[in-house]
């Protein structure tokens, strides 16, 4: 994947409100305007990034673009999956991906009742923290 291509496709994430907004779609076809009002998010995400990335849809005879709301809902979950990182491993914000730590120190925030990994991106040495332990009660 070209690296314009994966700058066009981060784009398309969704927050939390609108993955939850997601799940109430039907088994029903969606213009693009609908989809964009249901899910709260501009239309021009539709033919900007999901549609160039492989988004299943159908034109009909007018050429109108009609989308199912669950083959959406099952697209962007397979797009967009979630990363899951191991114990040395952090998400650095710059580089959009998974990344190996170094230079890490422990450390806990003033009020005490969290313990955070800090430390550098390996690619661009970026500050990245990593929640370890939370005491809030």
């Amino acid at each position: 994947m070209s690296i314009e291509n994966e700058v066009r496709l981060l784009r398309g994430k969704l927050n939390g409100a609108q993955k939850n907004r997601m799940r109430k779609l039907f088994d029903m076809m969606y213009q693009p305007s609908e989809l964009a009002e249901e899910i709260r998010f501009n239309v021009r995400q539709v033919y900007r990034v999901y549609i160039p990335n492989g988004l299943p849809h159908e034109r009909d005879d007018r050429r109108h673009i009609w989308i199912n709301g669950l083959a959406f809902k099952k697209w962007i979950e397979e797009t967009y999956k979630k990363v899951h990182l191991k114990p040395d491993q952090g998400y650095c914000r710059t580089c959009n991906k998974a990344v190996k730590l170094i230079n890490t120190e422990i450390k806990t925030t003033k009020l005490g009742d969290t313990d955070y990994l800090l430390g550098e991106c390996s690619y661009c040495g970026r500050r990245i923290p990593r929640i370890i332990k939370n005491r809030r009660g």
